[in-house]
């Protein structure tokens, strides 16, 4: 590059830079604010967020109004973990594990021998297998006790024994298998719960993170029920069955999130559904924990993309960002609210095979 050509280039830098600061003095003018107010927008707070260091995504567990979605995500799975009783070094099997948080938190919480994560999305299983193994401090490519599959949950659980063998999977059976915010996703949740059975160890356990159908409502005080449940203590159960116009709502809903309207049992079908595979039915528990789960969700949904976190969160296309804060408004807050209103419950899930 010439004398010529620089002097031309430093001309129009300078230029452009001429151009840009009398646009926003003008546009300071416009808008009637002062010299010193073009830094009162607050958009410098988006220069002080940091990478995220997790990928969570389920409805969480909100303790309050202030919980932040990654710690609710983490005390949902924490809760969830907790329903089962884990021996010294256990072997676990976590589906739907999305992008690998649960597992990083089963790892290190339980100290599995083996741990083991199985999800649908090709981009979702080789980042969790990535955290898992970087996590683990496993560098060895054979060494299958701590990874992560590609694949549909329930075909993975239904593979013969010598393909699950040679995928890392132990003939000895696992000591728990979680599923935490997808079950209702799967397409034969029963034959789901048949493999899950066939996978744990004798005395293992089953523990879900699941939606249930709100009506009919399992009655509290009945003594002839098999299995075990909490029901929710601050909002009502239906009294009634949903009106047409609901159903039909709930047939769209279901119908954009991908998930049949099948997909969802009344509880005490869930719980016979449980006991069918071989489950102990007095070993099932089933807690309704939609106040715990629904509300906040439903505040958090309501909430993306706000004017107060604008400034430095990441906020998904207006489009999808109109979406989901209607489905937060009109769907998931009608569920936390239960009695009539409400289609769904979120139901935390325990069932123990027989020792």
């Amino acid at each position: 590059m010439d004398a010529s050509s620089s002097t031309s280039a430093l001309a129009l830098v300078f230029t452009l830079a001429a151009v840009l600061l009398v646009s926003l003095k003008m546009a300071a003018r416009t808008t009637g604010k002062k010299k010193e107010e073009l830094y009162g927008d607050m958009n410098h707070v988006s220069f002080n967020v940091r990478p995220p260091s997790t990928a969570w995504l389920n409805m969480g567990w909100w303790e309050s109004e202030d919980t932040f979605f990654v710690d609710a995500c983490e005390e949902l799975a924490r809760r969830l973990h907790a329903t089962a009783a884990l021996p010294e070094n256990p072997r676990i099997l976590d589906v739907g594990c999305g992008s690998g948080d649960s597992l990083l938190l089963l790892q290190r919480t339980s100290h599995p021998s083996v741990l083991h994560g199985v999800t649908s999305l090709p981009s979702h299983a080789s980042f969790a297998r990535k955290r898992l193994r970087a996590q683990s401090g496993i560098s060895d490519e054979k060494d299958t006790s701590h990874d992560v599959h590609c694949a549909d949950a329930v075909r993975w659980l239904q593979q013969p024994s010598a393909p699950r063998i040679e995928q890392g999977r132990y003939p000895e059976g696992y000591h728990a298998i979680f599923a935490l915010d997808c079950a209702y996703h799967f397409n034969d949740r029963p034959t789901f719960f048949q493999h899950a059975f066939n996978a744990l160890q004798p005395g293992g356990t089953l523990a879900l993170l699941d939606l249930a159908l709100a009506f009919p409502y399992p009655d509290a005080t009945s003594s002839s029920r098999a299995y075990q449940f909490k029901s929710a203590q601050k909002i009502p159960p239906p009294k009634r069955a949903p009106t047409r116009m609901q159903s039909v709502m709930h047939t769209i809903g279901c119908a954009s999130a991908s998930t049949p309207t099948s997909h969802f049992v009344p509880i005490d079908t869930y719980a016979a559904q449980l006991a069918h595979v071989g489950f102990t039915p007095s070993e099932v528990v089933i807690q309704d924990v939609s106040v715990e789960v629904l509300a906040g969700f439903a505040r958090f949904l309501c909430s993306i993309g706000n004017a107060e976190e604008a400034a430095w969160r990441a906020s998904p296309p207006a489009l999808m960002t109109l979406g989901l804060r209607m489905v937060g408004k009109h769907v998931v807050s009608k569920w936390a609210a239960g009695g009539d209103a409400g289609m769904l419950r979120c139901v935390l899930v325990f069932a123990k095979k027989p020792a």
